[in-house]
């Protein structure tokens, strides 16, 4: 069977941050914050701006850099909560405006957090199949446009953008993947209307309601229960991460990077002592982007690429979130091409 491996790896997000202590919040309480979660300022994309765009100019790069045919690239995977149309899906959008093959196979995903992780699974898949030997997996999110403006809870840590990573064949090491889902606490981070359960109503499900907090929020914008979404993160993730390792044959100690989905600081560095790993091969990238979503571990990787390293050849990516999601994968980035974040 062939082997899969991470081509190229490139991200893309808003020109502009917003610093958090211009959201109109009391000062001290976000200075608190700040201090907790590492995050001083985001990006939010603007509203003409979806997913899409970001996951596009990302794509963009990565034809242009390693000069890939468009005409070699037969397989799409987009992963997003927040799609251009309710139908079709992105994947469509990113074939014609690419000017990628009509036999390409493309599948759209609804996964967030755990999104890319999810994707370079699918693409591996592919891979290995022969039914592809060039896929694009396409992670974005523009969380932004589904906050209330009073919720600080979420305000103060998401970003906007997208990561995209050109998975092809010809790999000398195997990636190994790992997956838990926990449907029972779907209702800890997600966005209760607009679906076919509970579709959008006039006058019921856009009355702001707050918490003890002070966060205002609607049936029709994002809520997170930040004490579940913990608890599932430091209970599920290290046992699936201990998993990962055993498939792959590699210790906690032979890892050369660590890069997670970038919740908050404070949860990559408690998760990281709690999984037992060499914090100083642990990734950061939460300050001046937020949290992107499913994208975010990529990201990373593109902005640690910028400074010298040693070599990653054994590579740990982590992600956890909605759902309940966790999921986790080795891979060999030794020949990978990780180009600059770029702004549009």
């Amino acid at each position: 069977m062939n082997a899969a491996k991470i081509a190229s790896i490139s991200a893309a997000v808003p020109k502009e941050k917003v610093d958090l202590l211009d959201l109109g919040f009391d000062a001290d309480t976000m200075k608190r914050t700040m201090k907790l979660t590492g995050c001083h300022s985001v990006r939010y994309a603007p509203k003409d701006k979806t997913p899409l765009d970001y996951c596009l100019a990302a794509c963009q790069e990565i034809i242009d850099k390693t000069g890939i045919s468009k005409e070699d690239i037969d397989g799409i995977i987009s992963v997003t909560a927040h799609q251009d149309y309710i139908r079709p899906g992105n994947t469509g959008l990113i074939q014609s405006r690419l000017g990628l093959s009509k036999r390409c196979i493309v599948f759209d995903v609804t996964h967030s957090c755990t999104g890319m992780i999810y994707g370079f699974y699918l693409a591996n898949l592919l891979i290995k199949s022969s039914d592809c030997h060039n896929v694009l997996v396409c992670c974005g999110d523009t969380v932004s446009h589904h906050l209330n403006p009073r919720d600080r809870a979420l305000r103060t840590v998401v970003g906007d953008g997208g990561a995209v990573g050109l998975v092809s064949a010809g790999g000398k090491v195997e990636s190994r993947f790992s997956f838990l889902h926990d449907g029972y606490g779907w209702n800890y981070l997600c966005t209760p209307a607009g679906g076919e359960r509970m579709p959008i109503c006039p006058g019921k499900t856009d009355q702001e309601t707050v918490d003890a907090d002070g966060n205002y929020r609607t049936l029709e914008e994002e809520y997170m229960d930040g004490m579940e979404v913990m608890r599932f993160v430091m209970n599920e993730i290290p046992p699936l991460v201990d998993e990962v390792l055993q498939k792959s044959g590699w210790t906690k100690d032979e890892l050369n990077v660590i890069s997670m989905h970038q919740a908050n600081d404070y949860i990559v560095k408690t998760l990281a002592r709690h999984m037992r790993v060499p914090k100083d091969k642990v990734l950061s990238d939460i300050d001046g982007n937020g949290n992107i979503g499913g994208a975010s571990a990529a990201m990373a990787l593109c902005h640690a690429n910028e400074k010298p390293h040693e070599t990653w050849q054994k590579s740990l990516l982590i992600a956890f979130g909605a759902g309940m999601s966790g999921a986790a994968m080795t891979a060999d980035l030794s020949d990978t091409m990780i180009l600059p974040v770029v702004e549009i």
